[in-house]
């Protein structure tokens, strides 16, 4: 469970059953609203349109992760805990897969990227397209200059500012990301 303050109210948030455009969302059990790592906010309930604070954080493999930090310890929950850290609400979203849906336990990396939102602008960087790019590979986006980051091997990216910290994005599908980002332009190398 993670708790987070919006307009001063402490939330306690649960991942919900289903899918909202085909990405796992949660719900605050305060008020029942869903919420969205890719809208960045509230996407369903009272608090809808809510935004909550972006965090830096780095979403790759173990060993990439362990490599990063060699020190890194493991929470493990005993088997004589009565929950998970998490749970998942009663609240329930579906909407059926396509037909043509890979099956549930499969990843279709070729169109997972990076997300990023900076200074109102939204940017998509497709792996595909971060694989063709020397790296790391620094841009203007939205006003100031970031870099960003890409290991094929540990199926991840990232974006640094000019002062070399972590930026808040996420890894992503790139339809998922449309459609909470209908407004992102898709990167893509000159060629």
């Amino acid at each position: 469970m993670y708790a987070r303050k919006v307009d001063e109210q402490e939330l306690t948030f649960d991942f919900a059953w289903g899918l909202k455009n085909n990405n796992l969302v949660f719900v605050d059990r305060q008020t029942d609203s869903v919420w969205s790592q890719l809208s960045g906010g509230a996407v369903d309930g009272p608090l809808k349109g809510k935004p909550l604070q972006a965090l830096p954080m780095l979403q790759t493999t173990w060993k990439h992760w362990r490599g990063l930090h060699p020190d890194t310890r493991v929470m493990k929950r005993e088997p004589e805990e009565p929950e998970p850290p998490y749970r998942y609400t009663t609240r329930k979203l579906w909407e059926p897969p396509p037909e043509d849906a890979p099956p549930a336990d499969t990843h279709d990396t070729a169109t997972l990227g990076l997300g990023l939102v900076r200074g109102g602008k939204s940017i998509f960087f497709p792996f595909r397209e971060l694989a063709l790019l020397a790296e790391p590979h620094p841009l203007e986006l939205g006003g100031e200059t970031i870099t960003v980051h890409y290991k094929a091997d540990a199926l991840t990216a990232w974006a640094t500012a000019e002062d070399g910290s972590l930026l808040p994005a996420v890894l992503a599908y790139e339809e998922s990301w449309q459609s909470f980002q209908p407004d992102t332009e898709i990167f893509t190398v000159n060629r």
